[in-house]
């Protein structure tokens, strides 16, 4: 080739094609450099040990994440308090739960810096339905996080595939929670992390997915004392469980002479120590209204209330 040729070639390669440029792509995953995995700075976790091990330091803001769980409420929601936190108080946009297995409990939420006003609970019919609502979710924008259980049996790779791209569009921190035997199974989420039970107050993760790195095991995270409920007092559950009572014994012997004295505490202004049911108002946003409650473990123990337990009163969207 002549010299001329040669200089025709370069000519004709556009500086943005060179190998290093390439290289330096954003999109580009480098399992061995995991700073160039994603130049986005993401979510911080609250724990600095995890930060370190994450992409952009934090949980991706707009992308999947699943938690493979040997059973629902063993603490991860008391990983993700500190998120939720940062989230309901830096951003408008709704914190969605879609088809939960329990009840949040709202003292216990409010306890750990999470404004209850910007959550908004989903109880789709089907398997369908819920996956249905949890693409338009993350990919409306109007979400900065979406933690949804779905029905394992029937969820496929490719609807992980949806909820990568939904959640990448909307810039929403999507959660998904499922089994531990999914962590077999192939999946379209950036971010995987398998969670267990460590010694008391503690909590094990084992990332077994991420964007620019090799998997990390036996990671422990002192979960207990962020999302501590500073405010919950022995009294107010006592208080709590007083109404509760009084209200089965009304319900028990409808003639009971105390019944309007307890319909009328029932229509009362709540505190911040009873439960709280939100149900859309018409401007969108959520009304709070008090209902009879019945005692629960705050997140310290419990992450939830089980779904039987409906008319304790706790957090629920119609």
């Amino acid at each position: 080739m002549s010299q001329s040729d040669e200089h025709l070639a370069d000519q004709s390669l556009p500086p943005e094609s060179s190998p290093h440029t390439l290289l330096q792509h954003p999109n580009l995953w480098r399992a061995g450099d995991l700073r160039t995995a994603h130049r986005a700075a993401g979510i911080t976790t609250g724990y600095a040990t995890l930060d370190a091990h994450l992409p952009g330091r934090g949980w991706p803001g707009g992308g999947l994440t699943e938690f493979m769980l040997p059973s629902a409420g063993m603490g991860e929601l008391r990983l993700l308090a500190p998120a939720l936190r940062t989230l309901s108080e830096q951003q408008s946009r709704w914190i969605a739960w879609i088809n939960p297995p329990f009840i949040p409990y709202a003292p216990a939420l409010e306890a750990a810096g999470i404004e209850i006003d910007k959550i908004l609970l989903i109880h789709p019919r089907s398997h369908e339905d819920a996956l249905w609502a949890l693409e338009r979710a993350t990919r409306s924008g109007s979400c900065s996080c979406a933690l949804a259980w779905l029905d394992e049996r029937k969820l496929k790779a490719k609807d992980t595939q949806r909820l990568q791209l939904a959640s990448k569009q909307g810039g929403t921190f999507t959660c998904l929670f499922r089994p531990h035997a999914a962590s077999h199974h192939a999946s379209m989420a950036e971010l995987r992390i398998a969670l267990g039970q460590a010694s008391p107050g503690e909590i094990r993760l084992d990332i077994i997915k991420r964007r620019g790195g090799w998997p990390v095991q036996d990671l422990h995270m002192p979960v207990a004392d962020l999302a501590s409920p500073k405010q919950i007092r022995p009294t107010d559950i006592q208080e709590q469980l007083s109404l509760w009572r009084a209200v089965q014994e009304a319900k028990a012997d409808p003639g009971c002479r105390d019944q309007k004295s307890i319909n009328q505490s029932q229509t009362n202004q709540p505190s911040k120590s009873q439960p709280v049911e939100a149900s859309k108002s018409l401007d969108g946003k959520p009304a709070l209204s008090q209902r009879a409650a019945t005692p629960a473990m705050p997140l310290t123990g419990k992450d939830f209330i089980p779904k039987s337990k409906r008319d304790s009163g706790n957090l629920s969207v119609h």
